[in-house]
């Protein structure tokens, strides 16, 4: 049976208040750094930025894909396929986040040189992916267990733990720049202590479930099922297709930064700005995407 317009509205506005908290944390971001003495701040941001979403969005699928396996699972009542639906992708996002690590340094030379913008604008850039970067596991790992709550219909618990986040985070930033004047520095450790709380008090909530206090109380514990070859070709084989679509869009953007930057470290922050707005709007239609995934 077909949910009702009244009930696929009441799963999607909350999930469109929850994505929405994203952008708009960018979007703060972006107001706090553009009020400091210099465009390379908000350049090198813009920047910084860019990279993270090229290496978080591609493993997108991460949180797509989780929602979609945990729903079926707790469609089917199969509390083990439940918890197999968040293990394997955790299993996948601390090994992809051990590889950002080790290859950081390669991985920022080459986004610079592919990005070429001028020496201020990437000296900030550094600065702030030098910080970041510790956050991989942390974002990686808050992919997971959002799109694993967001398949069990936690409608509640997903938002209070966006918004929790974005709102650390905004808080934070405006602390480390306008009082400590830490300026790229401060929002980029704002971001990172903003995703460390985030992923332990989504630990705390996937703790809480009933699925997982269930499967802790049956005592099963299928790792080698889980882990098989044939189920993780099948978890790749499904999330394929998102990887190119990731790809093509991240690819618009990086062309459109990349290109900003060759203007000059004006335009590159001008045009920070307008994909905040875009971001804005995206995440805003994400939400109705998420409700009916």
């Amino acid at each position: 049976m077909l949910p009702s317009h009244r009930a696929y509205l009441a799963l999607a506005i909350p999930l469109i208040i929850s994505t929405i908290t994203t952008p708009l944390l960018g979007a703060v971001d972006t107001a706090v750094i553009g009020h400091l003495s210099h465009s390379a701040y908000l350049g090198g941001v813009a920047v910084g930025t860019l990279i993270f979403n090229t290496l978080y969005w591609l493993f997108g699928f991460l949180r797509v894909s989780t929602s979609a396996f945990t729903a079926q699972a707790a469609g089917a009542q199969n509390n083990d396929q439940g918890i197999a639906a968040l293990m394997r992708p955790l299993a996948i996002a601390l090994l992809i986040s051990a590889v950002f690590i080790v290859l950081q340094k390669p991985i920022l030379l080459a986004s610079l040189q592919l990005i070429h913008p001028a020496q201020d604008v990437a000296e900030q850039a550094a600065i702030y992916f030098n910080i970041r970067i510790w956050g991989a596991p942390l974002t990686l790992v808050n992919y997971v267990l959002l799109g694993w709550l967001m398949g069990l219909s936690r409608v509640k618990a997903t938002l209070f733990l966006q918004i929790s986040m974005n709102v650390i985070n905004m808080l934070l930033a405006i602390v480390f720049t306008q009082v400590m004047h830490w300026n790229v520095a401060g929002v980029a450790s704002a971001t990172l202590i903003a995703e460390a709380l985030a992923c332990v008090l989504g630990l705390v909530l996937v703790f809480r479930s009933p699925i997982w206090r269930e499967w802790k109380r049956s005592g099963k514990r299928n790792w080698r099922e889980w882990f098989g070859a044939s189920e993780l070709k099948s978890v790749m084989a499904t999330n394929l297709d998102l990887i190119i679509r990731t790809a093509c869009l991240l690819t618009m953007f990086n062309l459109f930064t990349a290109r900003s930057a060759s203007f000059g470290t004006d335009q590159l922050a001008a045009n920070a700005i307008l994909l905040q707005i875009h971001y804005i709007m995206a995440y805003f239609f994400d939400g109705f995407a998420n409700a009916s995934s």
